[in-house]
């Protein structure tokens, strides 16, 4: 298991040092564009069409459930690391939650559980070990303004 190593952290901590916590499944959602946010129109009566304000676009917050395992050496691992998880959560604010793999943080915090089964003994092993999924929200989808790029009406990029 020492693969799950530096795949995500919460605030700084490694979810598998921290906690023995891996996520299996759900952190490529945070790939998706997030949906835009209306923007401010009228339809006047005496012209053709909507006439729609697009020189702002914003974005709406969004949720991302994540599908996550947690496996520790005995009971006593189990409970102290699964306070500690939540512990963690229960500080106020946002929370950063980097994904290794794409090297980006993420700014969230947990709004709910959706499932969590008993935690089993791992045949031939004194380990236990638990599947939950927690839903994060992220209330204001990262967008990076270094990243925007000027193009001209025929699509060619403005250096400046």
């Amino acid at each position: 298991m020492a693969d799950r190593l530096g795949r995500h952290f919460l605030d700084g901590m490694d979810l598998w040092t921290s906690f023995g916590i891996f996520v299996e499944s759900g952190s490529d959602d945070f790939l998706k564009f997030p949906d835009r946010k209306d923007s401010i129109s009228h339809d006047w009566q005496d012209s053709n069409g909507l006439d729609v304000d697009l020189s702002r676009v914003f974005f709406r917050d969004r949720d991302i459930t994540l599908k996550m395992a947690i496996v520790v050496g005995s009971e006593d691992e189990f409970w102290t690391k699964r306070k500690a998880f939540l512990a963690q959560w229960a500080q106020p604010g946002t929370h950063r939650l980097t994904v290794g793999e794409f090297q980006q943080t993420f700014y969230v915090y947990y709004k709910g559980c959706g499932s969590f089964s008993r935690f089993t003994r791992i045949m031939n092993t004194t380990k236990i070990m638990c599947k939950f999924t927690i839903i994060v929200s992220e209330p204001a989808p990262t967008f990076d303004n270094n990243d925007v790029f000027i193009v001209d009406e025929d699509g060619r990029f403005l250096v400046s």
